[in-house]
Formats: structure tokens, sequence, C-alpha cells
């Protein structure tokens, strides 16, 4: 059986609204997952420090490659993202509420917070593990639960709030991994003659241990594909020292059958599935115009479909890229202060 305890943290900075804790998660369901990473997770909470009552409550679900603590590092000249967080409460454009920085990193960058042959049963950790402590352990309105993030953690909300007996009510996704054809594809074939360039996992282990590709400019998009290998692919393709790929390295040319394997994990295939589950659920979508990865079309053809089907979504588009989405998800913040009056 998991078992959670709170601990407080010490900031070398001053929250006025906020108590920051530690909640650390003993995970059953990351015990002995297959990349050998550590089962005991460091989910860093803010909990108001006025208030009564049941408060609701934000799950953040980090980006890929960044981890839920990165958002208390402190910044030189500017404000990190809790305390940006903390200003907005200040000035009452934000609504009390517990925050939960959700801690699902892998060896390899993320877990994309699913259930997976690759990474570990992350889904499990944060619904069956996490999300219970949380209500254990703090005062929390059941009603007004949201989960949220950007990139890979716009992912991570769409597949969270649209699972079976999901706890969530609200998603937020800005500019989520989807449309795997326009957006993985593109790196799959960028990254492939840099994987021919090594013997196998191991190899490529081995030079990260030694320092010797984390300069590099195609280094992010080398453990970026194999990181999405260990999420979408079944057991039959991946093991601990080689995977079998949706492409052939050297000419390019599609493996269906892996390939579609992987795209039952894209958004637009899976919600087709779910919803159902999104009765009574809100999801807001927002993109920029001139995403890198081109997600605005994975998030436009998310959007058409949850319209279609009658579920309560927005969409909005806004000048920018990929990059810089924090400020979108405090825009977010400051509209649960009129959604949840």
């Amino acid at each position: 059986m998991s078992q959670s305890k709170v601990k407080p943290i010490e900031l070398p900075y001053r929250l006025k609204n906020f108590r920051s804790l530690n909640l650390v998660l003993e995970s059953d369901h990351l015990k002995a997952n297959p990349l050998g990473d550590e089962f005991i997770r460091h989910n860093y909470i803010l909990e108001p420090s006025k208030g009564e009552g049941p408060m609701p409550v934000i799950f953040h679900l980090s980006g890929y490659f960044s981890t839920g603590y990165q958002n208390f590092t402190p910044k030189t000249l500017a404000q990190n993202f809790v305390e940006k967080i903390d200003q907005l409460v200040t000035q009452k454009k934000a609504p009390q509420a517990i925050h939960v920085f959700v801690e699902a990193t892998t060896y390899w960058g993320g877990s994309q917070f699913i259930n997976s042959a690759g990474c570990g049963k992350y889904e499990d950790y944060i619904l069956k593990e996490l999300v219970p402590a949380v209500f254990n352990e703090f005062h929390c309105d059941k009603e007004k639960i949201c989960v949220m993030g950007g990139s890979s953690g716009g992912y991570g909300a769409l597949h969270l709030i649209s699972v079976n007996k999901s706890p969530f009510k609200l998603a937020f996704a800005a500019a989520p991994d989807s449309f795997f054809d326009g957006s993985l594809w593109p790196e799959l074939l960028q990254a492939a003659p840099e994987i021919l360039k090594y013997k196998n996992l191991t190899d490529i282990k081995s030079k990260i241990k030694k320092g010797l590709l984390q300069d590099k400019k195609s280094f992010f998009n080398l453990v970026n594909v194999i990181a999405m290998a260990h999420c979408y692919s079944h057991s039959s393709c991946i093991d601990k020292n080689k995977i079998d790929w949706p492409i052939d390295l050297y000419s390019g040319e599609l493996q269906s059958k892996i390939w579609k394997q992987w795209k039952t994990h894209d958004p637009i295939e899976f919600l087709k599935k779910r919803i159902k589950n999104l009765s009574n659920k809100e999801v807001i979508l927002d993109v920029g115009l001139y995403d890198n990865f081109h997600l605005q079309y994975g998030t436009r053809q998310i959007y058409s479909q949850l319209k279609k089907e009658k579920v309560q979504t927005t969409l909005t588009e806004f000048s920018g890229n990929h990059f810089g989405l924090s400020e979108r998800k405090l825009l977010f913040l400051e509209s649960l202060k009129v959604k949840w009056q």
C-alpha cells in the first residue's frame, strides 16, 4: 500500500498567500518500473495560508523535460511561476486554491502521465495514489478539481480528465501534444540519422552518463523521440536495449503496424472513444498560431471534435509559438477567479 507524508519546504523567498509543502509519496504503482526510476516522488504543493472551508485544487502537469518542483526554483531579477501565482492572488486576480505540482518525470525526461509498457504506471500513480493522498491531507472541494498543463502537460491533462471515473472536472491544455502525423512524425524523421549513429539504448545511455551528448543540438530531439517510444510502444516493440521504430531509420518508410499503435495514444484518436467520460466536464484549449511543432492543427481538430460531440469546450489562439506557455497558464488561472466565484 502506498504511503505519503507532508513536509514543509523552506524557500529562499517569501510567499504572502501560501504555505509551501512537499507531499512525499512512496508509490506502489511505480515500484519496479521498467526504467528503474525512483518510486518515491516529491510533489510540491502550495496550500493557502488564509481562507476557510474546502478549497479548489489545481494539479499542474509539467512539459516534457521539466519537473514540478522547478516551478519553485528562484530566478535572478525575475519572479518564478510560483511567485507569479502568489502575486495574482495578492492582486485578487486568481482564486485561493491548493496547487499540486505533479512529479512524474522519467530517465528519458517524461512519462506523458499515462500507463505504458516502457515507462510504468504513471496514470495509476496519479489517479490512484496522488489524488487520494491530496484529498486525505487537505480540505478539498471535490467539485472544483482542475488538471492543467502545456505541451506534454497539456497532453496529460486531456488524458487524465477523459479516462473512466476521472476525478477532474476541468482541464486546461495549452498546445497539447496531438496530431502525431503532423507533430511527432517530423520529429522521428529528424532524429533517425542521430539514432543510427549509436548501437543501442545502452550505448546512448553510456554517452549521456559521460556527458558526451548533452551539448549537441540534436540531443533534445534524440531523447524526446526515445521518450515517446517508451510511452507509446507496446511491450513487444521495446526492451531495455532496443526499440522497434514506426519508421525505417534508413529509408524513412512507414512501419504501419507500429505507427498505428502509437497513434492510439494521439488525443485526436483516444478522445473519440472517451466522449461519454467528458459528460458534465469542461475542456479549455489554448495554442499559438505559429507553434513550433505544428500543434495548432491538432488542437483545432480536438476542439472541432469536442464541439461536435457537445462537450463543453473553448479554444483560444494567440499570436505566438510553443515557447512561453507559462504566461498562458497564468491567464487561465486568472479566468478561474470568475469561473469559481
